[in-house]
């Protein structure tokens, strides 16, 4: 398994992070052409942060953000998981510790394919287009 620091990752300059964001949204015509919902960005608020750090267990060095796709319908309020909704593109993000291991809940999982049902990870945010 990985040793992670707490390091990893770097900031990106504006011009780096403008060029990767145009050719996403380039991709915007293909995803609905195909009857899939475009997702721009999600978002995620500081205070669910600070509460699934609190709840992680653990000793969290940083986070893995896993991509994740389920069926929604986005024509109320709020986009809703729906078996006859449309593909939608969706973000988790886990606590890890340095060993690579994601922590939900007090529980050390060595990795998603072994997660079971108990623990929690971040997820369904605002999105735009939607909630811009």
């Amino acid at each position: 398994m990985p040793k992670y620091t707490g390091k990893e990752g770097k900031l990106l300059p504006a011009k780096q992070i403008k060029s990767l964001l145009e050719g996403h949204k380039k991709q915007r015509e293909d995803q609905e052409s195909r009857g899939h919902h475009f997702i721009e960005s999600e978002f995620f608020g500081l205070e669910t942060f600070k509460h699934m750090l609190e709840k992680c267990g653990g000793n969290p060095v940083g986070f893995k953000v896993y991509y994740g796709n389920q069926l929604e319908n986005r024509e109320g309020k709020e986009p809703m998981p729906d078996v006859n909704g449309r593909p939608t593109s969706r973000i988790i993000i886990v606590p890890v510790d340095a060993d690579g291991n994601n922590l939900m809940g007090g529980k050390t999982l060595p990795g998603h394919k072994d997660a079971d049902d108990d623990g929690e990870a971040m997820g369904d945010g605002p999105t735009c287009p939607h909630y811009c």
